[in-house]
């Protein structure tokens, strides 16, 4: 047998020169897992103070190997030129492994 000096189709070019079944086969290297996942949020907001508005919200979402909880609380303000995003948060994330973990964060944002 001759190795061949041509470099790889691109999937692009498989599409063009070969048959359309052929350029849809995937090879085994290529092709990953695909699993499921569903999501439920809900947030609501309400006015606070004088341009500021208050979200609380909660999500929901399970894939195959995890679940995610995540609850939390959201303030949006809009002075004058001047806007502001303060978000702040608690997930609490179970895998497969019977293993749980926790997390909080804090995030400030600011647009000028």
């Amino acid at each position: 047998m001759e190795a061949s000096n041509a470099p790889a189709a691109s999937g692009l070019d498989r599409l063009l020169s070969d048959s359309l079944t052929d350029a849809l086969k995937e090879d085994n290297a290529e092709t990953a897992a695909v699993s499921s996942r569903w999501t439920l949020k809900g947030e609501w907001g309400f006015a606070l103070l004088d341009d500021a508005t208050g979200i609380p919200y909660a999500s929901l979402s399970a894939s195959d190997a995890k679940r995610d909880l995540t609850l939390g609380w959201r303030l949006l303000s809009n002075p004058s030129g001047l806007k502001s995003k303060l978000d702040i948060k608690a997930i609490r994330r179970e895998q497969d492994d019977n293993k749980s973990r926790h997390s909080v964060g804090a995030e400030w944002k600011l647009n000028w």
